[in-house]
């Protein structure tokens, strides 16, 4: 069964051609119909689920977020002292607010690895009510493993703007024309080349860019979403010489310093822009994060917490 798994994937792979690179980790029975605001989860050619876009809750939220990474100094957080707060929990760190007795609010699982190796991670979200923003890749990988959990009626489908399920992946001649001329999208001048990965979006309807990390997924979804000011616990991008705030040698944590340079730097300088143009606050509250202060902010767990509370004495 696996050799016949493994030609007929091979053979899939020849039919949908390099423009279609990215829908390669699909398994061969699961298809998308895309509609202006949501898609259709097809297996074997038979609907599954009704999945909404990202994009249509753009602009429902406000207030401060925190988008909570599974870096090990998340080990350190109290998560409770944020519990009144709106959070975006990134991959993994949902077993942090399970231990807290907490839900997030939000979820973002977009490698398909994640769903691949931490499957169990990728259930407790969608379990916990969490609105879960996950991958074209993980609804494949639900579809076959789970398909009953994309009836909870809170997935959203999130997309790289040059990776987009059903649309052939555009050259970086045909993006840099795109891109250039749209007003709510922001390139890097030193790094054009890499303008399929690094970026900044505006617009969630026209989606993210990847930058080699969720975290940059996060930051341009919390932007989209409206939220006003940005706390990032836990994202610590390799600075620390350790993994997670958990111990598990099935998920071994990707090589941040190796993708740093030009990926995660791009995308958070591109970001730090955003906070400039829009006012929107951001900032980095991983002391040892590989990410400099000079890029993104940083300022500590204690004064985050006071700075809400400043802001929200001033308004009443």
């Amino acid at each position: 069964m696996k050799v016949l798994h493994k030609l007929h994937c091979g053979f899939r792979r020849l039919l949908l051609g390099s423009c279609f690179k990215h829908q390669y980790n699909c398994h061969p029975d699961f298809d998308l119909l895309r509609s202006e605001t949501a898609c259709t989860v097809l297996w074997k050619k038979q609907p599954l689920a009704t999945i909404p876009f990202a994009h249509t809750l753009s602009h429902t939220l406000h207030g401060p977020c925190w988008i909570v990474a599974s870096g090990p100094s998340l080990a350190d957080i109290d998560l409770q002292k944020i519990a009144p707060y709106p959070t975006i929990s990134l991959n993994c760190a949902i077993k942090k607010f399970l231990e807290a007795g907490l839900t997030p609010t939000h979820s973002i699982i977009v490698d398909h690895r994640v769903f691949k190796r931490q499957w169990q991670c990728v259930v407790d979200s969608i379990r916990s009510g969490a609105h879960c923003f996950f991958s074209f890749e993980g609804l494949s990988i639900i579809a076959e493993r789970a398909p009953e959990l994309l009836q909870q009626g809170n997935i959203y489908l999130i997309e790289s703007a040059t990776r987009q399920y059903g649309v052939a992946r555009e050259s970086i001649k045909q993006c840099l024309q795109r891109f250039q001329q749209d007003t709510e999208i922001a390139l890097a001048a030193d790094l054009l080349p890499y303008c399929r990965a690094i970026g900044f979006s505006h617009n969630l309807k026209k989606g993210v860019f990847a930058g080699k990390t969720v975290a940059t997924w996060a930051v341009q979804l919390a932007f989209g979403l409206g939220y006003s000011a940005i706390y990032i616990v836990g994202m610590d991008l390799g600075g620390t010489g350790k993994t997670h705030f958990y111990a598990d040698k099935n998920n071994p944590a990707p090589d941040f310093l190796r993708y740093y340079e030009p990926h995660i730097r791009g995308c958070f300088e591109l970001a730090r822009q955003a906070s400039e143009k829009t006012g929107v606050k951001l900032y980095n509250l991983s002391q040892q994060s590989a990410l400099p202060a000079h890029i993104i902010p940083k300022i500590s767990f204690t004064e985050a917490l006071q700075q809400i509370e400043e802001h929200t004495s001033s308004k009443k």
